[in-house]
């Protein structure tokens, strides 16, 4: 059926939901997996500039901010690796991803780089109530992906 699947997750119970269908998927129709999440540029570290200390350097301030950005990526990609571990032990061939930037837009952009034949993601994301971001994010990408896209409740 699909031989590429992209996988979206934000690490809630609804993305890890939405995986354990990527398995069932990836396993039935021999599919590699494609593991995307994308960060949301206001969840990045502060940009040290705007707060600058008269007595720090520019180079100083700018290699901290890398730092910061390089320490949160690092995060951010173990949280990836541990939650597609299990399509791993499963058997399924697996690539990561991370993206920053508005997520339907990178979303749907991902799908089309990769190459993937049908995106998938949970219904709810780790906000709560606050997940109106994710249904706009849902929404986004099922009026813009140019592939199907399932979306696991």
């Amino acid at each position: 059926m699909f031989k590429k699947i992209l996988w979206v997750t934000d690490f809630s119970p609804h993305a890890a939901h939405a995986g354990r269908q990527v398995l069932e998927c990836a396993l039935c129709s021999h599919a590699s997996v494609d593991v995307l999440t994308v960060v949301d540029p206001e969840e990045l570290p502060a940009d040290l500039l705007d707060a600058a200390d008269p007595f720090v350097s520019a180079s100083t301030v700018v290699a901290v901010e890398r730092r910061l950005t390089k320490h949160h990526e690092d995060r951010v990609r173990a949280h990836l690796h541990r939650d597609a571990e299990f399509l791993r032990k499963a058997g399924v061939s697996v690539r990561l991803h991370i993206r920053a930037g508005q997520p339907s837009e990178e979303i749907v952009a991902a799908a089309r780089e990769l190459g993937s034949e049908i995106i998938v993601m949970g219904a709810h994301g780790k906000r709560g109530l606050a997940s109106v971001l994710l249904g706009n994010t849902v929404e986004g990408v099922t009026k813009w992906a140019d592939r199907p896209v399932l979306v696991v409740r």
